[in-house]
């Protein structure tokens, strides 16, 4: 189906005469005629009725019309996206993370976004996995990085980039040079944990579950940070993302442990609040990450 043609269509639609259509289109009335007839022959079925020197819609042409005008509309709304998109001269972008996304993938995206587009205002918060969660539900960011939850509401979910949980601990820990470990090997040795709200507290409660475990040592603690010295300092184990300790597995601070038990797979997704339109700068946002993708995963090779 031609646009043009339905475009044609569109205006004799809705001022119900040839030669008026044809002027208000700069166009011959033969013209917007064989558009019409166009069209007509295309379907096999007639959408005007000629009555006298004006014409009527048929039921097929009362239908076309209510199909032309949002083909239309979303090809208008279509070409201010991709104009906006070109330019992006100034403009807010709100972005929301979870917290291993936000402290350790996202850095790079953002400076890299900054540079690209120096007119557009970035703003990046950074929660927990459930309040960032809620940033997006409830349309307080434009789009968010985080990991894939189990359920969300009012939100749309574009899996984006890998991630796994590593168990490390520190280099002169017991466990620290064994192979083939699982978690019953792990029974009297403390955990340290994220604090309840946290994708990587729930996805590690997941894991333990499935595998019939409970740790008789827990200490929760509130950040990654405080986590990995924990860790480090050879007071335990614990389940972090490969992206927040590939410095410290390069450098030998941690290690990770080996064995099938000690690996957790996920997925980090840009979030959307449903049912709203995405801006330019969104677009843009959600662009670049893609392209970056193969960069941000190499930063943690070294951990694999």
């Amino acid at each position: 189906m031609d646009l043009y043609h339905l475009r044609t269509f569109h205006r004799v639609a809705r001022v119900l005469n040839f030669s008026r259509a044809a002027e208000e289109l700069s166009l011959s009335q033969s013209a917007v005629s064989r558009h019409i007839e166009a069209l007509e022959e295309e379907f096999g079925i007639e959408f005007f009725s000629r009555i006298g020197r004006g014409v009527a819609l048929t039921e097929a042409g009362l239908r076309l019309l209510d199909y032309a005008e949002r083909i239309l509309q979303l090809g208008a709304e279509t070409a201010r996206a991709v104009a906006e998109l070109k330019n992006l001269e100034s403009g807010h972008l709100s972005v929301g993370a979870s917290t291993t996304p936000g402290n350790y993938l996202l850095g790079p995206v953002v400076a890299a976004y900054q540079e690209r587009y120096p007119g557009i205002e970035l703003r990046l918060d950074i929660r927990d996995s459930q309040a960032a969660l809620r940033l997006v539900e409830e349309g307080a960011v434009d789009v968010a990085l985080l990991a894939v939850p189990g359920e969300a509401v009012g939100v749309q979910l574009e899996p984006c980039i890998g991630d796994e949980l590593l168990l490390v601990t520190g280099p002169h820990y017991s466990l620290a040079r064994r192979s083939g470990l699982h978690l019953t090997d792990l029974m009297d040795t403390r955990f340290f944990l994220r604090e309840p709200g946290s994708h990587t507290r729930q996805a590690v409660e997941r894991h333990f579950r499935s595998r019939g475990f409970q740790p008789r040592l827990i200490s929760e603690l509130g950040s990654t940070e405080a986590i990995k010295r924990a860790a480090a300092a050879g007071g335990g184990v614990a389940f972090l993302s490969r992206y927040a300790v590939a410095l410290e597995i390069r450098f030998g601070v941690l290690v990770p442990l080996a064995g099938e038990d000690c690996r957790i797979g996920r997925q980090f997704a840009l979030a959307y609040p449903k049912g709203r339109r995405r801006p330019p700068a969104v677009l843009a946002f959600a662009a670049l990450l893609r392209k970056m993708r193969p960069d941000l995963e190499a930063q943690a090779i070294g951990t694999r």
